[in-house]
This record gives C-alpha cells, structure tokens and sequence, in this order.
C-alpha cells in the first residue's frame, strides 16, 4: 500500500510543481498599435436615371441618360480609439469595450463607371461631361446615403469581435468578453 501512496504523492508534487505559463501582461497601447482594423466590405451598385424633357417652349425633342456605378466601401474599427482603461484583464479573463464601427474606406473607380444608354430627340444638345459629373455627384451622395440601410456596419462590428476573441484565445486566455458600442443603445 505504501508504494502506491508514495507513487501518488509524488504524482501529485510533479502536478504542482508544473510550471504554468502565465498570461501576458496586456495593454491598451499594444491593441491600438493594430490601428485601424477595416474587416468588411461591400461594393455597391447604382444606377442613375436621368431623364431632361423639354421645358421651354423653344427647346424641342428630349434627352434621356442611364449611368451605371460602383463604390467599394470598406468598414470596420479604428483600434486607435479605445480608451484607457477599456481593457480589463481579471485572472484568465479579458473584457475590451470596442469603440464604434464606421466606414474606413469609400472609393468609386472611373472604370466602374458606365453610360449604359443615351437617347437625345429633336434639337437638343448631348450631355457635356460637366453634366454627367454632376449626375455622378448625386449617384455618390445616393450610396453614401443608403449605406444606413446595409448591415456594413453591423458586420464589421462583428468581424471585429470575432478579430479580437481569435486574437486574445491565441494569447491564452480562456475568456474574452467584448462589450460593442451598439450594447448601449
């Protein structure tokens, strides 16, 4: 009976005695060093129709555009803003409180630009490039307006916490807790 007793004792001994590998020591400034993290993005169609009938009683005929775009729009979090104090770390567990998603990147390509179909009647004059740029203008302001009703921002927020759990897990904790600005609201 004693060897066994001895064998689990000193089992025991080696088990406490193993040396365990502690976690890093974490800082906000070593997160925000990552900067900006852009994890989502859309590309966004539109098409603009114009259509300029005639409004003076000189002026005959009709001129009709169709402009075909798109914008690639890229979101996601800037790493930069995390307060002090936003990371806390308790034992094996971490908790980050996230600043806000947002739109990082909006570029529309002039080769993603198309004029599909251009009809002009009568007398009037075709439209100058000075008017297509215009048209052009609207179409950005349009996309920039509708990307409210996308889930871009949504989708970056969680791209991001998903970045940031991975990220940490990695690191050895066995917990992550991220809090998101939207959790407030």
């Amino acid at each position: 009976m004693k060897p066994i007793l001895y064998t689990v004792f000193c089992t025991l001994f080696l088990l406490a005695c193993e040396e365990k590998n502690p976690l890093p020591e974490v800082d906000a400034g070593d997160v925000r060093n990552i900067g900006l993290l852009s994890t989502t993005e859309y590309t966004v169609g539109k098409v603009i129709v114009v259509n300029d009938s005639a409004v003076e009683w000189y002026e005959f005929g009709d001129r009709k555009i169709l402009i075909s775009c798109h914008a690639k729009v890229k979101a996601g979090i800037d790493l930069k803003e995390l307060k002090d104090g936003a990371i806390k770390v308790v034992g094996n567990t971490i908790k980050i409180e996230l600043p806000p998603s947002k739109i990082t990147s909006f570029t529309m390509d002039p080769g993603d630009i198309h004029t599909e179909m251009e009809d002009i009647t009568g007398f009037r004059n075709v439209f100058t490039q000075e008017d297509k740029n215009a048209f052009m203008r609207q179409g950005e302001e349009s996309i920039r307006d509708e990307l409210d009703n996308t889930n871009i921002l949504k989708d970056a927020e969680d791209n991001a916490v998903a970045f940031l759990v991975d990220f940490y897990t990695q690191q050895g904790f066995e917990k992550v807790i991220v809090k998101r600005e939207s959790d407030k609201q």
